[in-house]
């Protein structure tokens, strides 16, 4: 894949850095009337019985927490995240947790307009795929967070996409030190039962929102990180995510004529979809949400 970086803006993309801007690209305000002052885009630590609207911003600080503490980020030299979204992990991590730098890896412009306006001298961000960062001095920890999902696609064939998840692992590798830490967070899809109500809102996902986005089973990360990475643990947590899109929701709901002003109608329905989607198949067991902690052989 070619590396596409801020200066080239014009260049000929490929189909999976065009349905990542598809969906990354709409404005980062409509993002911050989405996603609330956390601008964290995965799901939330709440506590048994807490209000999940008005405690949204703490849960998601508490899943970053949970995430640096995993990954021994905290006071760390160097600290990676591959598609970093707006920032909210790398400016945690140096601000709160002490790490001395913070690097970030997104395809989306709008992101890095977003993160570097943050003006934290710590963190650093490049426009370009995750395979194709280069550093001169291994990082100490790595995350990457409901990100993977979109890094292969769905109308690759199997042994294409099995290649893609060891590329990721293997790049992963080389980008570590000896020892270092890797978290991930990711759905995955099993066995889900094949109604027409499902099966109409996956095709949805895949054709509309997310095209070509491929949600693996919990055997292709297993087989990309063999010999790699040795696997501390693994947390299905589908519930934290599914409790954020309903928050989302919400918050969409309440500025809902802002939004539709901000972007138009037929996005803020795409968004409404696809977020009860996510909701309900969370909800119900379809998709897993797993917290997966690595760390790399020496």
């Amino acid at each position: 894949m070619t590396a596409v970086t801020g200066g080239d803006q014009n260049k000929v993309i490929n189909p999976e850095v065009d349905a990542i801007r598809h969906h990354y690209e709409v404005s980062n305000d409509f993002y911050r009337l989405l996603l609330g002052p956390a601008m964290m885009y995965s799901g939330g630590y709440w506590n048994e019985g807490e209000d999940l609207y008005d405690l949204h911003d703490l849960a998601q600080e508490r899943k970053l927490d949970k995430f640096i503490e995993l990954a021994g980020a905290g006071g760390a030299k160097r600290v990676l995240d591959i598609g970093c979204g707006w920032g909210t992990m790398l400016d945690r991590v140096t601000r709160v947790h002490g790490a001395q730098e913070a690097v970030g890896v997104t395809l989306s412009r709008t992101q890095e307009q977003f993160i570097n306006s943050l003006g934290n001298a710590k963190v650093t961000v490049h426009v370009e795929s995750w395979e194709d960062h280069k550093t001169d001095e291994p990082y100490d920890s790595a995350f990457c967070i409901n990100a993977l999902e979109h890094f292969v696609l769905s109308t690759l064939p199997p042994k294409e996409r099995t290649r893609r998840f060891r590329a990721f692992f293997q790049q992963c590798y080389n980008l570590l030190k000896p020892g270092g830490k890797l978290v991930l967070h990711i759905m995955t899809i099993e066995n889900p039962p094949l109604r027409r109500e499902l099966i109409d809102d996956l095709k949805f996902l895949q054709r509309e929102e997310f095209k070509g986005c491929y949600i693996p089973k919990l055997q292709d990360l297993a087989a990309g990180a063999e010999s790699l990475f040795v696997i501390d643990e693994i947390v299905n947590e589908p519930l934290s995510f599914a409790r954020a899109c309903r928050v989302w929701l919400q918050l969409l709901a309440e500025r809902r004529d802002e939004a539709v002003a901000m972007e138009g109608e037929e996005i803020v329905q795409r968004f409404e979809r696809y977020l009860d989607i996510f909701a309900y198949t969370l909800e119900d067991g379809i998709f897993n949400n797993f917290r997966i902690t690595l760390t790399r052989r020496g």
